[in-house]
This record gives structure tokens, C-alpha cells and sequence, in this order.
């Protein structure tokens, strides 16, 4: 499997491995994970049908979950600190059903399945973009089916332009996400069955109040799943919390990270 990934060396006494949700990309972390290099060095892929890495036909919580570990075994890491946001923390938690990580750092996600979801976000990655001008030109295209500015930002993100090519073709703009694959997959989010506990390892979970995605009842869940969980909540934030409160983020991450054994 082809991933593409940024390496940030740091503290090798610990090795994080950062892992992006839905219609993100390696590059959504990067502040954060040089922000973290006195602390450990950081691995951030790029998820299958995402970013640069390989397009494939499927796009499920198997399917990622494998690719972690493969990836892992590629890059010869051992006893790795998994950081996930939604799509990426479900993918942690499912991976450490059966291995073991050092540590777990979960933003805004249950250890549970999910409706398949994010209609808009779809339809907007469905727009042709190669036509616009600029970047104030998708996002007027793309409020047409995704109101909401900060996840239209979130997004666009994803856009690229075109490499190489004539003159005329270089300055046009394309989706990178493989979108038809991963809105033909709605076990992207069918979390597998398991028995508490899930994992005894230390464990990190964020999440934002202003978000649907985990509830009071989750936080049971997730207690009875890691008994080594601490958590925050985040009042003002939503699901895109890591993008939106980065600063407070890092303000519990670290001190979390710097008391690992």
C-alpha cells in the first residue's frame, strides 16, 4: 500500500503516529506535530483514497486498519502513540482490539459504529472545480451544497491543482479524495464488536460540546472500554476541533505525552 506520509524527527522516546478523519490529510497536523518534536517524533500518513496516497477500490474501517498496521511494520515501529481524529481514531481503537500501542490520543470519536454520513461534504467533492479561477471561486461553487464556512475550509483543503502540463492545464483545480470509493463505503464506520476492555494502555480522549459525535452515553462507553481514560471536553468546540482549538489541544496533549513510561 502506497502512503503517503511526513516524518517530523523529534524525541526518539517516544514515536507518535498521527492519523487524519475524513476528507483530511497528513498536512492537517502539521503544526501540531512540530509542535510536538521536543517531546517525541511524529509520523502523519495520508489515509488510502486520501491526500497522495493510493486509490483503491474500498474504503473500510478494515481496510484502515490494516493499512496501520502494514504501515507500521513498513517503517519498523514499535510500540507507537496513536493519535486519531474521528475516521483516524476509530481506526486507533479498532487496531488496539488486537495490538497493543503504547498510548492512545482519541479527538472527538467513540469506540462504536456510526451511520454513514456527511452528504454535503460529499456533494461538494462531487462539484467540478477545474473551471474556477481561484480558490474565492470554489468556495462560492462549494456554499451551493455546504453552507457551513468552517467545514467548506476544511475541505478545500483538498484541492490541488494540476502538475506539470500546458500552460492552460497547470492553473486548473481537481479533488484529490477518492470520493466515489469512500461513498461506496459504508463500513468506513462499522466499528467491530468487542468486549470491555477494548485496551488498558494510557488513554487520551478530546471532545468538543458543540459536536454530536460523542455523547454523554459514548463516555460511558469509553470508560468501560479504557480504564486508563482521561478525558476533556472542549465547551465551544465541534468536531474539527484539532483544526479549530489547537492550542488548547496541545495544552492537555503534552503534559499527557510527557508522563508516558
Amino acid at each position: 500500500m502506497q502512503l503517503h506520509f511526513e516524518y517530523y524527527s523529534g524525541n526518539r522516546e517516544r514515536t507518535i503516529v498521527m492519523l487524519h478523519g475524513l476528507f483530511g490529510s497528513a498536512k492537517n497536523f502539521t503544526s501540531i506535530a512540530e509542535s510536538l518534536t521536543d517531546l517525541a517524533e511524529v509520523y502523519a500518513y495520508d489515509a488510502r483514497n486520501h491526500g497522495v496516497s493510493v486509490h483503491t477500490a474500498t474504503h473500510t474501517l478494515t481496510d484502515l486498519t490494516q493499512d496501520l498496521a502494514d504501515f507500521l511494520a513498513e517503517h519498523e515501529i514499535i510500540n507507537p502513540i496513536l493519535f486519531g481524529h474521528s475516521m483516524g481514531g476509530l481506526t486507533a481503537m479498532s487496531f488496539s482490539i488486537k495490538h497493543k500501542p503504547r498510548a492512545l490520543v482519541i479527538i472527538d470519536i467513540a469506540p462504536r459504529s456510526y451511520a454513514p454520513a456527511h452528504a454535503q461534504e460529499i456533494a461538494a467533492q462531487k462539484l467540478d472545480v477545474s473551471q474556477c479561477a481561484n480558490r474565492r471561486d470554489i468556495d462560492t461553487l462549494m456554499a451551493s451544497v455546504l453552507p457551513n464556512a468552517t467545514v467548506r475550509q476544511f475541505i478545500a483543503m483538498n484541492v490541488a491543482r494540476v502538475q506539470g502540463g500546458t500552460a492552460a492545464t497547470s492553473e486548473r483545480y481537481y479533488w484529490q479524495n477518492n470520493i466515489q470509493a469512500i461513498e461506496n463505503s459504508p463500513e468506513r464506520t462499522a466499528f467491530p464488536v468487542f468486549s470491555p476492555p477494548l485496551f488498558l494502555g494510557p488513554t487520551l480522549a478530546v471532545r468538543g460540546l458543540q459536536s454530536d459525535y460523542v455523547s454523554d452515553a459514548d463516555v460511558t462507553l469509553m470508560r468501560s472500554a479504557f480504564p486508563a481514560l482521561e478525558i476533556h471536553d472542549f465547551a465551544n468546540a465541534t468536531h474539527w476541533l484539532h483544526y479549530t482549538h489547537r492550542e488548547q489541544l496541545l495544552a492537555v496533549v503534552r503534559p499527557f505525552l510527557a508522563k508516558l513510561k
